[in-house]
């Protein structure tokens, strides 16, 4: 991924609706076993208020959950696109793009035609490992605006990505099947989720549950392909049996909360 290969800047504000309660418990839900990608270090263009330079220096930690926090304090007394924007970009910034997919999604059901949130869209879903929606949002932006060249750049990234995935699928497929033990089909589930293939992965992380009866990380990532296919009511016995299986397991608490939020107020 090439240094340009980052979030854009905002563009015209744009009024949008706050995220639902059901969007906030999502966005807490998390892949037990899915690693967050780093996103290389490159120019991300925030909209900024002037630095005091006589104020004291502070852990950079510090300044950036307090920039954070005042940006989401921003946007919820002004919902506008362009703020919604940088909120995103400050997730992002922090290597914590779950949060900054529905806030993006607020900026789009607004505009539909706005390139560059679709852009970053694609930057936060890439991010996390969910390639083939990364690899649409990329090509939505390039839909509205055909010379983005930020959007040409994170297209062939999360393609890259998805293409890797792809070959590391085939690999494994080669794998003697005296050695393919619960691990191993964790890892082939996540593979298969990041490709938004959730038959494959539901049934890789079953192949886990019969080697591991007990593996609490297969009985959650099945609750959370079957959310993604907005079945919460399915979901929603898979998350207890990953508490059964291991009660200190607060990402399966989580997400439990997450699905019988959405069985009681399902997202229109």
């Amino acid at each position: 991924m090439s240094e340009e290969s980052v979030p854009a800047e905002s563009v015209e504000p744009v009024p949008a609706e706050e995220e639902s309660p059901s969007a906030s418990l999502r966005t807490r839900a998390i892949l037990a076993a899915c690693a967050i990608l780093v996103l290389p270090v490159g120019y991300l263009l925030l909209h900024r208020s002037p630095v005091n330079a006589g104020a004291p220096a502070m852990p950079a930690a510090m300044a950036q959950a307090q920039s954070i926090a005042a940006l989401e304090a921003l946007v919820r007394a002004q919902p506008t696109a362009a703020n919604r924007i940088n909120l995103s970009l400050a997730y992002i910034q922090a290597g914590t793009p779950v949060p900054a997919v529905p806030v993006l999604q607020a900026v789009l059901a607004g505009d539909p035609k706005n390139a560059i949130a679709w852009n970053n869209l694609c930057v936060a879903h890439t991010m996390q490992q969910q390639f083939s929606d990364g690899i649409d949002d990329c090509n939505h932006a390039l839909a509205v605006q055909p010379d983005f060249q930020l959007a040409k750049n994170n297209l062939k990234w999360a393609t890259d990505e998805r293409d890797a995935t792809i070959k590391a699928i085939s690999v494994a497929e080669q794998t003697d099947a005296s050695k393919r033990d619960a691990a191993f089909y964790l890892t082939e589930g996540m593979n298969f989720m990041h490709l938004g293939n959730y038959d494959e992965a539901i049934h890789a992380w079953h192949r886990a549950l019969d080697v591991d009866p007990r593996n609490a990380s297969a009985a959650n990532n099945i609750g959370i392909a079957l959310m993604f296919q907005k079945h919460p009511a399915e979901a929603t016995p898979w998350f207890q049996k990953a508490i059964d299986f291991d009660p200190t397991m607060q990402i399966a608490k989580n997400n439990l909360a997450w699905a019988r939020q959405e069985v009681a107020e399902p997202t229109r």
